[in-house]
């Protein structure tokens, strides 16, 4: 029986198109920080687009639902991803990997500044370890009123005011998602965050009447 043999490409061609396969694919192959950083991201925004598919679906789910949606999300493209595990406190989002990988993720609905504030501190202060190859995490925002961009560009404007140590880089043109940076006060490294939101909103217009 002749052994069947696939490089890269082959398999990459049979996930079809499929960014989720396409992720799950490239994350058996990571072996690095680095390629393990670009599948969280790129498994954080596939979600994100995915939920903004799904809103009518999601109204009314709690931080903590959302958040187990997001971590069966994570599971199923591969990840070892858990909620509410202790790492420093109880952190929402914790991603682990080879060779001492370790991304921990705060979620919060999108009630006030003040609120996203809270998680991002929590991140910084209680969970982050800051050490090497643990040196970045994310805020995810769940939206379910009012627009993502105009959301997220406040959010990097009230967090300049707030931690004057941030380093808060301005959102691409075109990108949902904005960066910050800072050095961490454990380790002296700079942590980097990705703060990304997740439109969730359902107000359909009513179709009127016609008379």
């Amino acid at each position: 029986m002749t052994e069947q043999r696939y490089s890269l490409w082959d398999l990459q061609l049979l996930t079809r198109g499929s960014v989720s396969a396409q992720i799950s694919l490239a994350l058996i192959f990571a072996d690095t920080a680095e390629d393990m950083l670009e599948q969280v991201d790129a498994a954080i925004d596939h979600i994100a687009q995915d939920f903004a598919r799904t809103p009518k679906e999601r109204q009314g789910r709690s931080e903590d639902g959302l958040t187990t949606d997001v971590i069966t999300s994570l599971r199923n493209m591969g990840f070892q991803a858990s909620h509410d595990t202790t790492v420093g406190g109880h952190c929402d989002i914790v991603i682990e990997g080879c060779n001492n990988f370790l991304w921990l993720g705060e979620a919060k609905i999108h009630r006030s500044y003040d609120w996203l504030l809270q998680g991002f501190n929590q991140l910084d202060t209680r969970y982050a370890t800051a050490s090497l190859d643990q040196d970045h995490g994310g805020i995810i925002i769940y939206c379910y009123e009012g627009r993502t961009d105009v959301i997220i560009d406040e959010w990097a404007m009230r967090l300049r005011q707030a931690r004057p140590d941030v380093d808060v880089t301005d959102r691409a043109s075109g990108e949902r998602f904005f960066k910050s940076s800072h050095l961490h006060h454990r380790t002296g490294r700079p942590y980097s965050v990705r703060h990304v939101p997740i439109a969730l909103q359902w107000k359909p217009l009513r179709e009127s009447s016609q008379g």
